[in-house]
């Protein structure tokens, strides 16, 4: 059976024109490199070498299994190469669950630049309600799923990964549309609707929260609708909803969005990583480096930030 270093004594004496020069290049013996390559034309029963005094040079048996050859120490580098690179994280699949807006914020930048960083990294993303997701991440669909908030859940690891301003979307014909800042207390007694699906019940709590008083409750209109189709909703004048910034890439005509302020400044909610423990996938620890390199986190135990994220910018 032939080695492959064979093929590669093969391949060095054909460049180097000669037995002697490619074994110099190859820092082995000339008669190991002539005894190797005498060991496939035995074995092929064909000369693959026209031997000279001043080198040597293919046969046309030996052009055509050349060919051969080359291709075959290719691949086998190329799967070598492959190997070391999904091992690292550099290389492999990547699938993340989100249920928020895609279209813009902190979750759009960080898988572009996280792509551009990783080319040979295979991302998906899965759009699906909290339920869904953590059921992903349990049967191993999912290697990481991103929400709103930081509630811990038996058996999955979790960190705080970036923060996006809280809005307000109106028509823009409403009263509040020409103020710079909004405030809850402006918000009293405004009718909003938001969709069924993750995270409208996350900001309808927050609607109550914030708005709620002895004899008071907003009116929440709950729709099992796309978030899409609520913000066309608003153009029509009659709601207004609450999104994150995130959504600000969903340009819908007649709509416009505020910051909604607080005594200290703009209100921001926070977004978090879960992810299984026994999750052996090389990809999701190189993420989870590179969101911590890009929002100034610490760094998890045992990982060590390559020199491309290192240059990154922390926004």
């Amino acid at each position: 059976m032939t080695e492959l270093r064979q093929l590669r004594y093969l391949i060095a004496a054909d460049e180097a024109g000669s037995f002697s020069r490619a074994a110099r290049n190859l820092n082995i013996k000339q008669a190991t490199l002539s005894r190797h390559i005498l060991q496939i034309e035995k074995r092929l029963g064909m000369v693959l070498f026209n031997r000279m005094t001043r080198g040597a040079t293919l046969t046309p048996n030996g052009m055509i299994y050349l060919r051969t050859a080359q291709r075959i120490v290719k691949e086998f580098e190329e799967l070598n190469a492959w190997v070391r690179a999904t091992n690292d994280g550099h290389a492999g699949k990547l699938s993340v669950g989100f249920y928020t807006s895609f279209s813009a914020g902190n979750l759009r930048a960080t898988m572009t630049e996280f792509g551009e960083c990783y080319p040979e990294v295979r991302v998906r993303g899965f759009e699906r309600d909290r339920d869904m997701l953590l059921a992903g991440i349990e049967n191993g669909l999912l290697d990481i799923a991103i929400m709103i908030g930081e509630a811990p859940y038996r058996g999955l690891m979790t960190r705080p990964f970036w923060s996006e301003r809280i809005l307000v979307a109106m028509p823009e014909g409403h009263p509040l549309a020409g103020r710079e800042r909004i405030h809850w207390t402006d918000l009293t007694r405004e009718r909003f609707l938001l969709t069924e699906r993750d995270p409208g019940p996350e900001t309808r709590n927050m609607l109550l929260g914030k708005l709620g008083m002895p004899g008071y409750t907003p009116e929440i209109d709950m729709n099992d609708v796309s978030r899409e189709t609520v913000l066309s909703a608003i153009a029509l004048g009659e709601h207004m909803s609450i999104v994150a910034e995130s959504a600000l890439g969903i340009q819908v005509p007649g709509v416009v969005f505020r910051e909604v302020h607080e005594t200290n400044g703009h209100i921001r909610i926070g977004f978090s990583g879960y992810w299984r423990e026994d999750n052996q996938n090389a990809v999701l620890r190189r993420f989870l480096d590179f969101v911590a390199v890009r929002y100034s986190l610490p760094l998890l135990s045992g990982s060590h930030p390559t020199p491309q994220q290192s240059e990154l910018d922390p926004s």
